[in-house]
């Protein structure tokens, strides 16, 4: 039977994939006339500021190990380039096809670095689930017909999988090896915020002080940031990466769907069968991970 552990995990990813999947439809809600590496600045500043906080609290809990300082200097370029990338992409494609290529290109950047970093080899049950979610990404993606493709960026998220898929893996080996989750959460989006930081001079930065860039920074950094992560770190410490960037696919499906309700993006019949199929990899995942 599947352990207590291992089955908080998978809900604890699923958890972050719904906070990470309002990401998107908040920068076009908020503020769209934002240069996108700006808002991806901000919220990296934002973000690292509150996982700071939560760190602090839980400093009893911190252990002895620490981050090699290239171990955090690779996870946090890895976060850099994620969020850079994807609200560029986003603001070129979409929400919908830009979450959907990002998170539908991490489990197989995540197959190949944990392969070669921590030659950690997916199981059968990985390569079937993945194959089932990857499928429905497809189908969400090309709903609308592939002329709406933009292949620059199409091209960036992908790029964004990418670093998600090196902070993902890289990470975990040091949690594995006894690194607190919070503080490595912290200490790699504090290294990204160092990164990015220039990026927030991309335009006048005074429309952080109006409400909607306020509000918008706060969703971002908080919620999708900060407690997302969390979630995210949480469950990566008791399932495999693989598996955890494979559940993490509910985030598509979520931003495709508030990408239709809330900005209004084109919903078809196919990509409520793409959905559901992204819904039936995960429980297969889950149910395969309880065996």
């Amino acid at each position: 039977m599947i352990t207590q552990s291992k089955k908080a995990g998978v809900f604890a990813v699923l958890g972050a994939a719904l906070c990470f999947g309002t990401t998107g439809t908040t920068q076009r809600l908020g503020v769209p006339e934002i240069s996108p590496v700006a808002v991806g600045a901000a919220r990296l500043l934002c973000g690292a500021l509150f996982l700071f906080l939560f760190a602090y609290l839980q400093r009893s809990k911190r252990g002895s190990f620490r981050m090699s300082s290239c171990d955090l200097l690779i996870c946090g370029a890895g976060v850099a380039i994620y969020q850079l990338t994807f609200f560029t992409a986003v603001k070129i494609t979409g929400v919908a096809i830009a979450t959907v290529t990002a998170l539908g290109t991490v489990p197989t950047f995540s197959a190949i670095v944990a392969f070669l970093v921590l030659h950690e080899k997916p199981g059968r049950e990985w390569f079937i689930g993945t194959s089932i979610t990857i499928v429905g990404i497809g189908l969400i993606g090309s709903a609308n017909g592939i002329s709406d493709f933009k292949v620059f960026g199409v091209l960036l998220a992908a790029v964004a999988g990418l670093g998600f898929a090196i902070f993902t893996v890289v990470s975990r080996r040091a949690l594995t090896r006894g690194a607190q989750d919070v503080w490595v959460t912290a200490s790699s989006f504090g290294v990204a915020a160092v990164l990015t930081f220039p990026f927030l001079f991309a335009q006048n930065p005074e429309w952080i002080l109006t409400t909607k860039g306020f509000l918008t920074v706060l969703w971002l950094g908080l919620v999708t940031t900060s407690v997302g992560y969390v979630l995210f770190m949480f469950g990566l410490k008791r399932i495999e990466s693989s598996l955890a960037a494979t559940v993490v696919l509910a985030e598509p499906a979520t931003a495709t769907i508030l990408a239709a309700v809330v900005i209004g993006e084109k919903l078809v019949f196919q990509s409520y069968i793409g959905i559901a199929t992204v819904a039936l990899g995960i429980l297969y995942l889950s149910r395969k991970t309880a065996n």
